[in-house]
C-alpha cells in the first residue's frame, strides 16, 4: 500500500511541475484532481475519507475572502493605490520601496496571488511611462508579496490552512509573524536594490529621478464612490471579526463567508453596472479544486503510511519535525520541490498539536522558500507570465539574483524569530 501511494503521489506531482505533457497542457487542479481519483480507484482512500478529507473551514474561508477581494478590484482599489504610491515617488528608488511596501501591506489583507495579479500591468505601465526597466520591479513585486503574506493568516493559502488547523488565534498568529514580514521586507528592499543598482542609482548611489507628471498620466484615474466604501467597510468588519473570533467562537472561515454573502448581495444593489456573475469571476476557482484534489490526494497519502516513512527517512538523516530548525529546512526543500501549498498540507499531521512555534515556523519557512525561484510561489509565476504577456522578461538570473539571497537570510531571520 505504501508504495503504490508513492508512486500515485510522484506521479501527481509530477504532472503538477511539468504541467504540460507533448502539446497539451495540464494545469494544477486537473494533475491534483486526478491523483485523487487515482487514490479512491486503487483503495487507498475510501468514500467515507474523501467526505472527511474535505476540510471545508479552509474551502469557506479562501472562498469568502477571494469574493470580498473580487469585490475590491471591481471598485478600484488598485487602481487608487497605483495612483497614490505615484503621486509620492520622487525617484526610482522611492518607487521601488513604495511599491514592495503597498504591495506587501496588500497582501499581508488579502490574497497574494490576486495581488499581483491584478498590480503587475499598472507596474508595468507606470514603469514605461518614465522610461526605466520594469524588471528590478517587478522581482520586487513577487518578493514582496510573499513577504507581506507571511504576516497574517489570509494572506496566502498555506497559511489559511495552517491558521484553521493549528487552532491558533488570528490575533496570535499576525502578533507572532508581522515583525519577521517587516524585517524580512526590508531585507528584500535592500537586497534588490543592491541587485539592480545600476537601473535605480547614480554614481555615488544617488537615486536617479523619475519624471512625476509623465508617471501619473499613465495611472489609472480613478473615482472612489459608495461601492468602494461599502467593500472597504466589509472588509473592515471581516479583519475585525478576525481578531474577536477566539473570544466570541466564530470560526474565522464563517466570518468571511458571512462578509462575502453580504458583498454578493449589497453590491449589485448600490453599482447598478455591477451583478453578482462579474463578481464570481474574479474567484480562483482552480485553487479551490487544487485544494480538494490535495485534500484527498494526502489523505491517501497519510493512510498508506506513506507520511511515517518520509518522516522517518529525513529523522534517518538527522532532520527532525520536532525543532524549529529541522522543521524549517525540511518546509523549505519540499516547498520548492513540490510547492508550498502541498508541502505544508504533507507537513502538518506531524506538527505536533499545541506547539505554536512549529506551526508558526512552517507558516513562514513554507511562505518564505518561495522566493528562491520563480517556480518556488504561484506569485513569482504569475508576476513573469503577466509581464511576458505585456512583453517585458524576468530572466531566470535575474530573479534567482535577488530571490535567492532574499530567501536564504529571511529563513535564517525566520528561524531566531521563532527559536531554535
Amino acid at each position: 500500500m505504501t508504495w503504490l501511494a508513492l508512486l500515485v503521489f510522484l506521479f501527481t506531482y509530477a504532472l503538477i511541475s511539468i504541467r504540460r505533457v507533448r502539446s497539451v497542457s495540464i494545469d494544477r487542479p486537473a494533475a491534483a484532481l486526478f491523483g485523487a481519483l487515482l487514490m479512491v480507484l486503487l483503495g487507498l482512500v475510501s468514500a467515507d475519507q474523501v467526505v472527511a478529507a474535505i476540510d471545508l473551514d479552509i474551502i469557506g474561508l479562501l472562498l469568502g475572502m477571494m469574493v470580498i477581494v473580487s469585490c475590491l478590484e471591481i471598485t478600484g482599489l488598485f487602481d487608487r493605490v497605483a495612483v497614490l504610491m505615484v503621486a509620492r515617488c520622487a525617484d526610482r528608488f522611492s518607487l521601488l520601496w513604495l511599491s514592495m511596501g503597498a504591495v506587501a501591506l496588500l497582501s499581508a489583507l488579502i490574497l497574494n496571488d490576486t495581488v499581483v495579479l491584478m498590480f503587475t500591468p499598472i507596474l508595468i505601465k507606470v514603469c514605461r511611462s518614465i522610461e526605466v526597466n520594469p524588471v528590478p520591479y517587478l522581482v520586487g513585486e513577487a518578493l514582496a508579496a510573499n513577504i507581506g503574506s507571511v504576516a497574517t493568516g489570509v494572506g496566502n493559502p498555506q497559511n489559511a490552512f495552517i491558521l484553521i488547523q493549528s487552532g491558533i488565534s488570528f490575533t496570535d498568529f499576525t502578533l507572532a509573524l508581522t515583525p519577521l514580514a517587516v524585517v524580512s521586507l526590508a531585507v528584500a528592499i535592500i537586497v534588490v536594490a543592491m541587485v539592480f543598482r545600476k537601473d535605480l542609482f547614480e554614481e555615488g548611489l544617488r537615486p536617479l529621478p523619475i519624471d512625476r507628471s509623465r508617471a501619473m498620466s499613465a495611472t489609472p484615474r480613478v473615482r472612489l464612490e459608495g461601492p468602494f466604501y461599502l467593500v472597504l467597510i466589509v472588509l473592515a468588519a471581516v479583519l475585525t471579526g478576525f481578531i474577536a473570533s477566539s473570544w466570541i467562537g466564530v470560526p474565522i472561515s464563517l466570518v468571511a463567508f458571512l462578509g462575502a454573502s453580504l458583498l454578493l448581495l449589497a453590491l449589485p444593489l448600490v453599482k447598478k453596472d455591477t451583478g453578482t456573475a462579474p463578481i464570481l469571476r474574479g474567484v480562483d476557482w482552480t485553487l479551490i479544486l487544487f485544494f480538494v484534489g490535495l485534500f484527498i490526494l494526502l489523505k491517501g497519502v497519510e493512510t498508506s503510511g506513506l507520511m511515517g516513512s518520509m518522516l522517518d527517512a529525513f529523522a534517518d538523516l538527522g532532520i527532525g519535525i520536532t525543532k524549529v530548525t529541522g522543521l524549517t529546512f525540511i518546509s523549505s526543500v519540499l516547498s520548492n520541490l513540490i510547492s508550498n501549498v502541498p508541502a505544508v498540507m504533507l507537513l502538518s499531521p506531524a506538527v505536533q498539536a499545541g506547539n505554536d512555534a512549529l506551526w508558526l515556523s512552517l507558516a513562514s519557512s513554507s511562505t518564505l522558500a518561495g522566493n528562491a525561484t520563480v517556480l518556488g510561489a504561484a506569485a513569482n509565476v504569475i508576476v513573469v507570465e503577466k509581464g511576458l504577456s505585456m512583453g517585458v522578461e524576468v530572466r531566470i538570473r535575474d530573479f534567482l539574483m535577488a530571490g535567492l539571497p532574499v530567501t536564504l537570510v529571511t529563513l535564517m531571520i525566520s528561524i531566531l524569530f521563532l527559536g531554535t
